[in-house]
């Protein structure tokens, strides 16, 4: 409740009066409708303010539309980064900064030389950096991002044009992968990458079945079927995403997935799946936009940047980091394993799209209090347990209890119940081996949503596209020398 008292602030500083009197009544509302669903309470009276918890509560309320569109109206995806400061500002405040204040609190002195090992090289800081700020861009980044930005306007006019081209409803819909941002390593390909979209929709059945009527080359031999039985195959199998690859439209090749919002929105709060949500820990190119999705979205980041931390020593650099979570969507998947996917797919991503990746996640890095930068390219967590577990204790449900699961596998004794999560969080981040637990913790998401989703794909696409497909991503990094 907090949360959205925090936000309605916000709202109404920006808002103009008439939106702002249906903002304070619908909020309103919301506070009589949430009562406890915002929190989750142990048996010691400690309360997990989790902001997705919280953004559930809002949508069971009938209150998501309340977000309004507050944010830049420019479909970029870089919207809402005001809220996500509020967000994680309020999520870590408390807990971890007593922590912070004793064994931390040492280590955010100004450090004039701070030298990393990297790929053989020590890279040594700027001298001048003054420590906890967030780093400018240098001007080979702002000139950098400031040419993608161009791109992504050239692109998103094209790809409007191509969503517009769908008679059906389609609520939200982003674009990402090669055929969107460049990638390194590819350099050498002759013909454009097709471009990967998403279209998230209110009532898959109905969608596919006007789809069906208007697009019926789009679909397989699934179509004949019905659209009852191309949403039962997207619901039940897979990843809750259906695709239909090698599209062309107003001269652009395309592979589109429909999926549900409810899906994508409960991937993006408790990552499900991690299918959908660890594809936007990576730049993504916003076309239609819904304001539930907008702050779906930036928790989701959020929720990265923590795992990645749990997965990261004490001191890293800006490009460990965004690795990390550029990895997230990949670990456990079998196409990494099989050579179905480029194995340098993370650096290449990174390499080519760290301008982006800086400007995305840099409102988060300053609403964490357990983070700091101490150099112009380091950062510095918070090892302190209380505090790593107070931010375990945000982490989606979902990892959590995966987590939990690894951890007594390994030998940690942790209580059942719901309980007993501080002391299992407490436990879990007092361990040494906490950052390999986590990442099998997240490979037991992404491994079985992955093969089942590529299984999918016979029937979804036929067996001849999907055959194209597998051939056309092998090839795409193997002619580029594997790179």
């Amino acid at each position: 409740l907090k949360e959205l008292q925090r936000i309605a602030q916000w709202q109404r500083a920006i808002l103009p009066t008439g939106r702002q009197v249906r903002w304070e009544s619908r909020v309103e509302a919301a506070n009589s409708k949430i009562g406890e669903e915002g929190r989750r309470s142990d048996n010691n009276g400690v309360v997990r303010d989790d902001t997705a918890t919280l953004l559930m509560a809002q949508k069971k309320s009938g209150s998501s539309s309340m977000l309004g569109n507050g944010g830049r109206n420019d479909g970029s995806e870089h919207e809402g980064r005001q809220t996500v400061r509020m967000a994680t500002r309020s999520a870590d405040g408390k807990s971890a900064e007593k922590a912070r204040s004793s064994s931390f609190g040492a280590d955010q002195t100004r450090q004039t030389s701070a030298s990393v090992e990297k790929d053989g090289q020590t890279k040594t800081d700027t001298t001048n950096y003054s420590g906890g700020l967030i780093p400018e861009l240098t001007d080979e980044e702002e000139s950098k991002l400031e040419s993608m930005r161009g791109a992504q306007k050239e692109i998103r006019d094209r790809l409007s044009g191509v969503v517009a081209h769908f008679s059906a409803p389609i609520k939200y819909a982003f674009a990402y992968g090669s055929g969107v941002y460049k990638q390194s390593g590819y350099s050498g390909e002759k013909t454009k990458p097709m471009v990967d979209m998403i279209f998230a929709v209110s009532h898959p059945d109905h969608w596919h079945a006007l789809n069906i009527s208007q697009n019926r080359p789009h679909y397989s031999f699934m179509a004949t079927l019905g659209s009852n039985a191309v949403t039962f195959v997207q619901d039940q199998i897979g990843a809750g995403v259906y695709y239909n690859p090698f599209v062309e439209i107003n001269g652009v090749v395309i592979k589109y997935g429909v999926v549900s919002m409810e899906t994508l929105s409960n991937d993006l709060l408790n990552w499900d799946t991690l299918y959908l949500a660890g594809r936007m820990h990576k730049p993504t190119l916003t076309l239609r936009r819904d304001p539930l999705m907008r702050i779906s979205k930036q928790v989701n980041l959020t929720h990265a940047v923590r795992a990645a931390l749990l997965m990261l020593p004490k001191t890293f650099t800006t490009a460990e980091l965004f690795r990390t979570i550029a990895s997230i969507s990949f670990s456990g998947d079998f196409r990494m394993k099989v050579g179905g996917e480029n194995p340098n797919k993370v650096n290449n991503i990174v390499e080519a799209q760290l301008p982006l990746f800086k400007y995305r996640y840099s409102s988060i890095i300053e609403g964490l209090s357990n983070l700091e930068f101490i150099g112009q390219e380091l950062l510095q967590q918070d090892m302190d347990p209380q505090a790593r577990a107070s931010m375990l204790r945000k982490m989606p449900n979902n990892f959590y209890d995966r987590l939990v699961r690894q951890g007594r596998r390994s030998g940690v004794k942790l209580p059942p119940g719901l309980g007993a999560e501080t002391v299992n969080t407490i436990r879990l981040a007092s361990i040494d081996n906490i950052d390999t637990l986590a990442r099998k913790a997240i490979e037991s998401i992404v491994a079985r949503p992955a093969l089942t989703q590529s299984a999918k794909g016979i029937l979804s696409s036929g067996l001849s596209k999907s055959v194209s497909y597998m051939y056309a991503k092998n090839s795409k990094y193997r002619g580029a020398g594997g790179h």
